[in-house]
């Protein structure tokens, strides 16, 4: 019979809503808590990784030699939808099912886009920052009615951030190499464009765009360089998809004239010299982290893990090609 042991290590899940953890205690899950901070126990999270058969992460890096040190694991899922701190190829090769939890509400990193574009706009860091202080001076922003949206990524997000800036009488550019041209058949007000024709018109660029190999790196020097040095971007989406070198450099030298972001290529970004240039507004990583959001992916994370112990195959296995594979004791449970 299965074990049910059951290892928490993403941050937030068992934490917004008080029932999530007792739901699972009472399906017979003991559980086992090493979260995913800056002060993460270590040691403790080494001496129980052999013993766990359920593992709910968050970003925490899961290698092929990590899961070589956990003979019983049997199912990774992902507190989120990004998997790219998972290997699920070699969870596969090892007999272990991975599932993320995509079925999402998109708004609350949608609105974290427009809300951070906004206040790198009117430098609302800027002017909240004078005030307490003791100051009082006026910081010229600009506006954005009329100004050109560029969009890279065209999925959940990156429709509702075009829903939310066409209300400020923005004009939206679209580009994805994958959904264009149907959301070109479908939105009559996103004009999709090319990768490069994006960059060289847009007064604003939105980053909604999934990590990739194709687009780790994607926002470095070059396309830097095709940017207005009027031009500022967002990046709501992952650290990596931008060289943050590249990304200083662009920022010292006036190629463009501001950036907004969530996300770092190494979080927390210690010692990043972004954090210290005046042109930059930064956030720790709170794109998806609402109250409402939370319970909504706590929920799905319960019902993902309770549908695999009933034998069930839902479709947000990312690897069901390891179903037979896996132990039919634990399928069984």
């Amino acid at each position: 019979m299965p074990s049910r042991k059951l290892l928490i290590s993403a941050r937030s899940f068992g934490k917004n809503d008080p029932a999530h953890l007792p739901t699972l205690q009472d399906a017979g899950f003991t559980t086992y808590e090493c979260r995913e901070t800056v002060d993460m126990d270590r040691d403790y999270l080494k001496g129980v990784l052999p013993e766990i058969e359920t593992w709910v992460v968050n970003a925490y890096p899961i290698d092929d030699s990590l899961m070589a040190g956990c003979p019983n694991l049997r199912l990774i899922i992902k507190h989120g939808i990004g998997v790219d701190n998972i290997d699920i190829p070699a969870a596969t090769k090892r007999g272990i099912i991975v599932m993320n939890t995509p079925k999402v509400n998109p708004l609350p990193v949608a609105d974290l886009s427009v809300t951070l574009l906004m206040c790198l706009t009117r430098r609302i860091v800027e002017a909240y920052q004078c005030v307490v202080s003791g100051e009082w001076k006026q910081f010229l922003g600009s506006g954005v009615y009329g100004k050109y949206l560029g969009i890279l990524g065209l999925g959940q997000i990156g429709l509702a951030v075009a829903d939310r800036a066409a209300g400020f009488g923005m004009k939206i550019l679209g580009y994805d190499p994958y959904a264009g041209e149907r959301i070109k058949a479908q939105r009559s007000d996103i004009e999709v464009v090319g990768f490069e024709e994006l960059l060289s018109r847009a007064d604003y660029v939105s980053l909604n765009l999934p990590l990739s190999e194709e687009t780790k790196g994607l926002i470095g020097r070059e396309a830097l360089g095709k940017m207005k040095p009027t031009a500022m971007m967002v990046n709501t989406s992952r650290g990596k998809i931008v060289d943050e070198a590249a990304m200083y450099e662009a920022l010292v030298n006036k190629q463009i004239a501001g950036y907004a972001t969530d996300v770092f290529e190494q979080e927390p970004p210690k010692g990043s010299p972004l954090l210290a240039l005046p042109n930059v507004l930064a956030t720790p990583h709170i794109g998806w982290y609402t109250q409402d959001h939370m319970r909504s992916l706590g929920d799905q994370v319960i019902a993902s893990v309770l549908s695999i112990y009933r034998g069930e195959s839902p479709d947000t296995i990312l690897n069901p090609d390891v179903l037979p594979d896996v132990p039919a004791d634990f399928r069984a449970g």
